[in-house]
């Protein structure tokens, strides 16, 4: 069965679980810091992604809006075209910081191994189980997102208004 790591289960023969049973805590270990690993790579990849879609779209509003300038005769058709892209650019935004916030469930899935040592020598040790509702929640805000969205979407509002009143 897949769980929300798109990963499937692949203990599903007596001897794989024989295997997985038989691994000392050393190497259990060593699996929870490979994945621990991972989940902070796919955790700066996510930020990156964010900044990258906010350093695209600031200049293509403000190169929408310079438009306006050559071409005073498509004034709704920018208007409409600007809205679009900051629609488009909010939820994609969204998505994006949701996608943060699975990775950084995964993650403290992972460091339970170290609040909980007792989960590395049980038998059924499972570092790649499903998320659940309580995994999501967590100290770490990425408020430090907020200020380019902020910025991108202040740059659109003011773009926008440019062209309508202009």
């Amino acid at each position: 069965m897949a769980d929300q790591t798109g990963i499937t289960e692949s203990f599903a023969s007596p001897t794989d679980k024989a295997v997985v049973m038989s691994l000392g805590i050393s190497e259990r270990v060593s699996i929870v810091n490979v994945l621990m690993t991972q989940d902070r790579i796919e955790i700066r990849e996510r930020q990156e992604a964010t900044f990258k879609l906010t350093y695209y779209v600031i200049p293509g509003l403000i190169t929408i809006a310079v438009s306006f300038i050559a071409r005073p005769t498509l004034r709704w058709l920018l208007v409409a075209s600007e809205s679009l892209l900051l629609v488009l650019y909010v939820v994609t935004f969204l998505q994006f910081r949701r996608w943060l916030a699975d990775a950084r469930a995964c993650l403290r899935i992972r460091e339970e191994f170290y609040q909980n040592q007792e989960l590395l020598s049980r038998p059924s040790f499972r570092p790649l189980r499903p998320m659940e509702p309580t995994d999501g929640v967590g100290n770490i805000e990425d408020t430090h997102l907020w200020y380019p969205f902020a910025l991108a979407v202040l740059t659109g509002v003011i773009t926008c208004a440019y062209i309508v009143l202009g």
